[in-house]
């Protein structure tokens, strides 16, 4: 609470619109609290120029989530690492429906791996400054 505040009006992630330019434009319309897009934590972690071409910030954009989909404990982290000092918060996607997302098994298809998912958030709390969220996707039936 104290790192985030109390946000009323959230900016949650969206596929090709939460790059900067949406966000400060969010923000004047008074958005208290962006999301970045959903970043692949390996490609993230891995290539100078994935990093370059899909994440900016500036002084206003603030409070700001980070968001990944991961798989790998490891790689998440070292993807967060890398922005821990731009961002509020680093969230784990377990919410994208997509097909990629299935074949990457991440997104709302790592929810078939409760183990997997708890050692990831284990993880980043344990190792970040700052909090760690997971975007969920709520199912059908309990079992999921």
């Amino acid at each position: 609470r104290e790192t985030l505040g109390s946000p009323v009006k959230i900016v949650a992630p969206m596929v090709d619109m939460s790059e900067l330019a949406w966000r400060d434009l969010s923000r004047y319309y008074g958005a208290d609290l962006c999301y970045t897009p959903m970043f692949h934590s390996q490609h993230f972690a891995t290539s100078a120029n994935y990093r370059a071409e899909n994440f900016t910030t500036n002084a206003g954009d603030r409070p700001l989530i980070v968001q990944f989909c991961a798989n790998d404990p490891d790689m998440i982290l070292k993807a967060a690492k890398l922005v821990e000092d731009q961002c509020d918060a680093v969230d784990l996607n377990l919410g994208c429906p997509q097909g990629i997302a299935r074949r990457g098994h991440y997104g709302a298809f790592l929810q078939d791996d409760w183990d997997l998912i708890e050692r990831i958030i284990s993880l980043l709390h344990k190792e970040l400054a700052v909090p760690v969220t997971a975007k969920i996707r709520v199912f059908d039936v309990v079992e999921r």
